[in-house]
């Protein structure tokens, strides 16, 4: 008998069974996985449970359903994205408050994740689809979502921010058939349509006002 190291070039993912997770994540910065089989459906007016416990000041800001193979991008306050696939998440039940997102991912004094986005599973849709950036001054910019595909540990550019207190508000994916509708916290509301934005060829811009 003659044994082989050929499993030696196997990552880790190979060996991760793809199931459904839901992914929360709170403003406090705090974020985990729960298998979505936990979750067992109710009928219309049903009381619902709990899906993270969380402390008094603390609240959800982010809920949604990926796979474990699912590559999720995490934008911050300094304009840094980061990659993290979703079975390398913290996994809790439905009770657990879930794991510091500092702890996680090789942030800086004082930068904070701001928005996090699950790439679409279809990764054959990738090169079609453009992502479109809107910032908390009411900035936007569109980029191509193959510009953020690879993302090395240490993260890289995703958008130059130069006015002070500006921040990443959303990111999501768009093609040129959709709109985009931004809201300001003064009741003002605008939506145009995604190709009225052209799309730029660098990450280390700053992009056009959105809304003023």
């Amino acid at each position: 008998t003659e044994l082989s190291d050929g499993g030696a070039d196997m990552e880790d993912e190979d060996l991760i069974q793809r199931e459904d997770m839901v992914v929360t994540v709170s403003h406090s910065g705090y974020i985990k996985r729960v298998p979505l089989s936990l979750y067992r459906a109710q009928r219309r007016g049903g009381k619902g449970r709990s899906g993270m416990s969380t402390k008094e000041e603390d609240f959800v800001t982010r809920l949604f359903v990926a796979n474990t193979h699912t590559p999720v991008l995490f934008f911050s306050s300094r304009g840094i994205v980061y990659k993290e696939k979703v079975w390398r998440l913290p996994i809790g039940n439905p009770q657990s408050r879930g794991k510091a997102l500092i702890n996680m991912l090789p942030l800086e004094q004082g930068e904070r994740i701001t928005t996090i986005m699950p790439l679409p599973e279809d990764e054959a849709s990738w090169g079609e689809l453009d992502v479109m950036f809107a910032t908390t001054r009411g900035t936007v910019r569109r980029n191509k979502l193959s510009d953020f595909v690879q993302v090395n540990r240490n993260g890289k550019i995703a958008m130059k921010l130069e006015e002070e207190g500006d921040e990443i508000l959303g990111v999501e994916t768009c093609t040129d058939n959709d709109d985009v509708l931004l809201t300001a916290n003064s009741g003002q509301c605008i939506r145009f349509p995604v190709s009225d934005v052209r799309v730029f060829q660098s990450r280390n811009s700053v992009g056009v006002r959105g809304i003023a």
